[in-house]
């Protein structure tokens, strides 16, 4: 009986300590939004298929939540001078789309307490799909905003 209970304490043991190396190994970004999965955002840019210019890395804010099927959504704020959003959307090839095209209507669901814009005094662009990803990518940007402009990313893959 002994050994029974002396086993269980060091099963019981290797159990906690994996956890808490698990856990702590976990990657945590101040610059993510609540309920995001701990992704790196190195990692996140990597899946999405994205360039951020070295501007923009102090004014990024994301989101990040994937499943076990592949598919997975992002959100990303960037506030940056105008001239590194520019840079953002050249690097990307972002093309801009015509007013009233397609609404931001991701802006308008993000939780309140992000602080994104309604969505309807921003400027549209989209990025070519990449077709062996299925990744699809939204943007909408507020260039005339100051003292810093705002770019607001929506990026999706569906199986």
């Amino acid at each position: 009986m002994r050994r029974w209970i002396a086993g269980l304490t060091v099963l019981a043991m290797a159990i906690v300590a994996t956890t808490v190396v698990v856990l702590w190994r976990r990657v945590y970004d101040p610059r993510q939004y609540p309920d995001s999965d701990h992704i790196t955002l190195s990692s996140a840019l990597d899946w999405a298929h994205l360039t951020l210019p070295e501007c923009g890395e102090r004014g990024v804010r994301y989101w990040y939540f994937g499943n076990l099927f592949g598919e997975a959504d992002m959100l990303m704020r960037m506030s940056a001078s105008r001239g590194c959003i520019e840079q953002f959307l050249s690097a990307n090839a972002a093309e801009p789309i015509a007013a009233g095209d397609r609404p931001s209507a991701f802006v308008t669901r993000t939780p309140e307490a992000w602080g994104w814009p309604d969505g309807r005094f921003l400027s549209g662009y989209s990025v070519a799909a990449d077709r062996a990803s299925s990744v699809i990518v939204e943007i909408a940007a507020d260039l005339d905003a100051t003292p810093l402009a705002d770019l607001f990313v929506h990026v999706s893959k569906r199986s």
